[in-house]
């Protein structure tokens, strides 16, 4: 049985022979057009991928092929890569220092820097141009003393960003994106201290405060800044719901603000991959799986899958082992080919640790495989060192 990624299936593609859920439960038959219902229901259930012996007998949107990369290409581009980490660092700490200002000035109900914020936002919007994968190395930086309302409004910034940069947005939209995402939790700061960093569970009456936010936010925006309503939205929109269950106005589909549709993928994959006090953060692939899991219900399911073909089915930043007992980290992917990643290998076949850059492309390599996909305590590591190289 070939395995088919979930993430890859488009309304209206059909196949050879049947396809399959798992072994015993058939999803569509054989030369029957699959439906984009069938999709959201995987997407609710949890699915990651479907089975089938045939073939795909009609596609859809088939997207260009990329021109595979060498492996000297490969290791050019990490190591490029690399090079941008100094950038980042001053990148992120700049936009979190704006962030501390903002969210100070709202405290205070005093006008928001928005030409700051903009010029903020075009750094890491020519950062990602420059090479997308930048993302990769926010790990760890949410591991500061600073209120993580900070380090969390700048992450969701370069996610959004992403998601904003994968549909073709104009400047212009991106600056409206980013400068949304920058005040994505504004509201968040006219709530007591005491329940936003409340390690226990929140009475109802403290939560029904902390949703109270989004409209806090919207109108603390408002008052205090020039922005279009459309910006401001993303405050106010980001905790609705695609199904309608959301808050705080219950708004169904594309009722909601498109910039909201994207910044609420991208709050949720950030919260999960980030630290928090009071738990622990999930690697990048099992934030994924909780994505596709609630996906249908809650998030723009066209966007969501945009974001999910941007991250991969091993998305980069994942911790992999691979069959010949040796540990990696994904660090690249091929569209066409999401279950054969890029990875950078840290640990060999020993489990004695690398200490130069070793790159395998499974597309290439085809004695090996991804045989499990691995937490930081599982693989004996600190991802921040990884990748920061201490």
């Amino acid at each position: 049985m070939k395995k088919i990624p979930v993430e890859e299936l488009k309304s209206g593609m059909t196949f050879s022979n049947p396809v399959y859920i798992d072994g015993d439960n058939p999803l569509i038959k054989s030369n029957v057009p699959l439906k984009e219902d069938d999709i959201k229901k995987l997407m609710r259930w949890g699915i990651v991928f479907v089975e089938t012996e045939g073939d795909i007998v009609q596609k859809v949107n088939k997207p260009k092929p990329s021109t595979p990369l060498s492996s000297h290409d490969i290791l050019e581009k990490y190591e490029h890569l690399l090079t941008m980490r100094k950038r980042l660092i001053e990148v992120h700490s700049n936009a979190c220092l704006l962030i501390e200002q903002v969210h100070g000035a709202i405290r205070k109900d005093l006008s928001i820097d928005i030409k700051g914020i903009q010029t903020n936002v075009n750094a890491i919007i020519e950062l990602l141009k420059e090479n997308s994968n930048i993302f990769i190395f926010l790990s760890g930086l949410d591991d500061t003393a600073r209120n993580y309302l900070v380090t969390h409004s700048i992450n969701v910034t370069f996610y959004s960003l992403l998601i904003g940069l994968a549909l073709n947005y104009t400047d212009q939209q991106l600056l409206e994106l980013g400068t949304g995402t920058f005040l994505i939790d504004a509201g968040m700061i006219k709530i007591p201290v005491y329940i936003v960093q409340k390690q226990s569970n929140l009475t109802d009456n403290e939560f029904q405060m902390i949703k109270a936010h989004t409209v806090h936010g919207y109108r603390a925006i408002t008052a205090n800044a020039n922005i279009s309503d459309n910006i401001a939205g993303i405050s106010l929109q980001h905790h609705e719901q695609f199904d309608g269950k959301g808050y705080p106005r219950g708004l169904k589909g594309k009722e909601i603000n498109e910039y909201a549709r994207i910044a609420s993928i991208a709050d949720s994959y950030e919260s999960q991959t980030s630290k928090r006090t009071y738990r622990d953060k999930v690697g990048s692939y099992h934030a994924m799986k909780n994505l596709i899991a609630s996906g249908v219900n809650k998030f723009d399911p066209e966007i969501l899958r945009l974001f999910l073909s941007i991250m991969s089915a091993y998305p980069i930043g994942s911790l992999i082992e691979l069959n010949d007992n040796s540990i990696g980290i994904v660090v690249g992917s091929i569209v066409e080919k999401p279950l054969r990643p890029i990875i950078k290998l840290i640990f060999d076949t020993n489990r004695e640790k690398i200490s130069n850059t070793k790159i395998i492309n499974l597309v290439e390599d085809t004695s090996k495989y991804i045989t499990k996909v691995l937490d930081e305590k599982e693989a004996g590591i600190n991802l921040f060192d990884v990748l920061w190289g201490f």
